[in-house]
Parts: structure tokens; sequence; C-alpha cells
């Protein structure tokens, strides 16, 4: 089995423009299967070509007319490529740092699963206990940062106290804060999801198109589906990203009503 080369494939693309879409849509290593694939992927996408044309003339050659410039190279070598780079075994200690430098370098919260893996695909009950372990640590020291557990995952947030510093540092706002009527739009869907734009308006009392658009672009909030109600209204719920954003684990460390009452 042989592969088509880039010149050859640009060759066609030239002679060829209606398949030049499917050409860069693609890449070079779809096509090591069987230069029939290209036909097969083609033949789907252009059902308007004519079936006497040269696009079609092209499409219908089977693999002996077609002339390959470059060998295949072995499945063997393919996989070796893309193989993870091994990890040797760890003592208990050098796991708990690795952890620490995994969560480090990570922009967003990181499941045990998936540290798990990265550590070479060791068992999940350990990388929790080791969790638990920094955390303790972490409190332990008084450090500007700490371990919490959020959307599912694990992630270190700095201390609230040093948050005017930060926002200073990156030159954050306070006008980008989310607006109050935004805050009460999203609070809604929070505690009522799924729930769908009327039955929000019918709480607040006044359009909320402004507020789904802005929570539906910081991504806080998600289409979940449609109601079994005249018209099918879609329905809405938060996000991962709205337990991210307010740091929470779960949709369960939601004050309560009693909770909030007691904050009122």
């Amino acid at each position: 089995m042989r592969v088509w080369s880039t010149a050859f494939r640009r060759e066609i693309a030239e002679k060829y423009p209606r398949l030049k879409a499917v050409l860069r849509t693609l890449p070079l290593t779809l096509m090591r299967v069987s230069p029939l694939l290209l036909g097969r992927v083609a033949r789907y996408n252009l059902a308007t070509i004519t079936k006497k044309s040269p696009e079609r003339q092209l499409l219908d050659m089977s693999e002996e007319e077609f002339e390959p410039t470059e060998e295949l190279t072995p499945a063997e070598e393919l996989d070796s490529a893309e193989e993870l780079e091994p990890v040797g075994e760890l003592g208990r200690d050098e796991l708990r740092q690795a952890v620490y430098a995994l969560l480090f370098v990570s922009d967003r919260p990181l499941s045990a699963g998936r540290l798990a893996e990265a550590l070479g695909d060791i068992e999940t009950d350990i990388v929790s206990n080791l969790l638990e372990e920094l955390g303790q640590e972490l409190e332990a020291k008084t450090q500007p940062y700490t371990l919490r557990e959020i959307a599912g995952g694990y992630q270190f947030v700095t201390q609230p106290a040093y948050a005017p510093f930060i926002r200073r540092l990156f030159q954050i706002k306070k006008s980008r804060r989310l607006s109050r009527a935004i805050l009460e739009t999203l609070a809604i869907i929070a505690y009522k999801q799924p729930v769908t734009r009327a039955e929000v308006e019918a709480i607040r009392g006044v359009s909320v198109s402004y507020a789904f658009e802005t929570l539906l672009e910081k991504r806080l909030i998600k289409i979940s589906g449609v109601a079994e109600t005249p018209g099918r209204p879609k329905l809405y719920r938060t996000t991962d990203e709205f337990l991210i954003h307010f740091g929470m684990k779960n949709l369960k460390e939601l004050p309560s009503v009693e909770e909030l009452r007691e904050m009122g």
C-alpha cells in the first residue's frame, strides 16, 4: 500500500477545482489506508458532480490506475511514533511531587483519573490519597494558594486575600464582573435548572435576552435539551465553567434557601 504525496494532491486540486475543498480537509495520514479513501469521501461531499465530468471520472478510477509517489510508513512505525513517553516507577514522595507538578502547570481542574493516567496509569485511589495529603500539606504551611476540588477535578487556587493584587497584575477591571441583573438570571438558572428562558423571564419579570446571550458567550450556561411543552422551547443549565468560575466542587455546594435568607 502506498500514499499520495503533497505534490500529487496539489496537482489533482489544480486539475479539478471542485476537489480542492475536500483535499484541504483530509490530512495526509487519512490517505495512508488507500488511495480509494479520497474517492469515497469525495463521492460523499461532491454529490453535484455530473456522471461524465472529469471529476467523476477521477473518482471512478480504480486503485491500480493511480500513480502513487511515496511508500507507506509501516503501521508499526506509526504506532511507535505516537506512543507516549514512558515513565518510570516512583516512590510515594516522588508521586506526590509529580502530582504537584501536574497541578502546577494545568490551567484547568484535573480529575484523579486524568492524573493517574499521566502518572503512568497508576490506581486512581492512590492519586486520591496523594491529593488529600497534598491539600493537608498546603494548609499546614499557610501558603498563598490552596488545593480545591472544582467541577470534578482538582486545581490550585490563590487565597481570596490576594485577589486585588492579581487583578492589578493582569489589569482586570471590576467593570468586567457580571452585572447584578446577569447574576440574578444566572442564579435562577442554577437553582431551577433545567429551565426555559420564558420561565426565567416569568420569575424576573423582565426580558433576559441580553443576560442569556452574555452567559452563553461566557460559557456559564448551555442548552441541555428541549421542554416537552408546546413550541418545545430550549432548556438551559449551568456548565462546568460555572463551577470553575465560582470555585465549586458541584451544584450541591450552592447555598441553601435558609443560608441565603441568613446572608440577606
